[in-house]
């Protein structure tokens, strides 16, 4: 799926695509972003949470989930 959040430090619009994971049993999404790495992110009742880097900013998390739960909701 792709989707567009805003940049938490500037604001600008960013192009994400996330694909579906499963990590030990629990729903998950790999978020890929344009020039860079990906990351997971798996969801534990209702809470999404990086599992595989330490330092994503929260904020850019945060307008992750809030897209992602956009999304399932229209889906």
């Amino acid at each position: 799926m792709k989707f567009i959040i805003e940049d938490p430090i500037d604001q600008s619009p960013i192009e994400l695509i996330g694909k579906p994971e499963d990590y030990f049993g629990q729903q998950a999404i790999r978020v890929f972003f344009p020039e860079m790495d990906s990351f997971l992110i798996v969801e534990n009742k209702g809470d999404w949470q990086v599992v595989d880097e330490t330092d994503i900013n929260p904020n850019l998390v945060a307008s992750i989930t809030k897209q992602l739960k956009s999304h399932s909701r229209y889906n």
